[in-house]
Parts: C-alpha cells; structure tokens; sequence
C-alpha cells in the first residue's frame, strides 16, 4: 500500500475509534454504533481505491485511455459499493442515520486533513 494510503487509512482508523467512543460515552451505544459503522464505510472506500491502484500498477497495458478507463471504472465502482454500505446501514442494520452520516463525513473529513498534513511535514523538512 503507498504511504499516502496508509496515512490516510490510518487516520480514518483512528476517527472511527475515537469517535465511537465519544459518541458512546456522549451519547449512546446505539449511537456509537452507527457512527462506527459510517466511519468503517469511508474506511472501505479508501481500501477500495488502494486496491484498484495497486492491481493497475502490476497491470501489463498502462496506456493514457487504460488509465482513464480504470479512473472512472473504480470512481463509479466506489461510489456504488458506498451506497450500496450506506443504504444496508440505514435498511438492513436499522442504524441511526444521523450519528451514521456524521461518522460517514468524519471519515471523509481524513481527505482533507491528510494532504495538508504532508505538505506541511514538507515544508518543515526543507
């Protein structure tokens, strides 16, 4: 898995953990539940695309149109499965569709913090 990955797999991992604990001490179990469970969701969209970049890199053919092909394959593809998650959260499991959107946007949230997180470790380097 490439660093940028791993960082922001990690942090989501982190969000998931720190709040669903705050929000079942805050709040409810239930509560925390389904935050976990949307945190878990941005968590499986990240994996997702780890995995689509790492099958195209040991890939033979890695021509413009390939690339773009597989660009908006694993786009639409994980926008699917991220419906797909988040609509068996709110029928299926019956989670709290508040405290499931919210873990859901914490978890995404990850996506702007970690970009600024690595240019800002490269500005100090300098």
């Amino acid at each position: 898995m490439h660093p940028e990955y791993s960082r922001l797999a990690g942090l989501q991992g982190a969000i998931v953990i720190i709040g669903a604990a705050i929000t079942y001490f805050v709040v409810t179990p239930p509560a925390a539940k389904s935050f976990a469970y949307g945190s878990c969701v941005a968590l499986a969209g990240v994996l997702f695309l780890a995995w689509r970049l790492r099958r195209a890199e040991g890939s033979r053919e890695q021509g413009a149109e390939f690339s773009l092909r597989q660009a908006y394959r694993t786009a639409i593809e994980r926008f699917v499965w991220i419906i797909f998650l988040l609509a068996s959260g709110f029928k299926l499991l019956n989670l709290a569709p508040l405290w499931m959107l919210a873990g859901f946007v914490a978890g995404q949230s990850a996506w702007i913090v970690v970009p600024v997180w690595i240019r800002l470790r490269m500005q100090n380097d300098k």
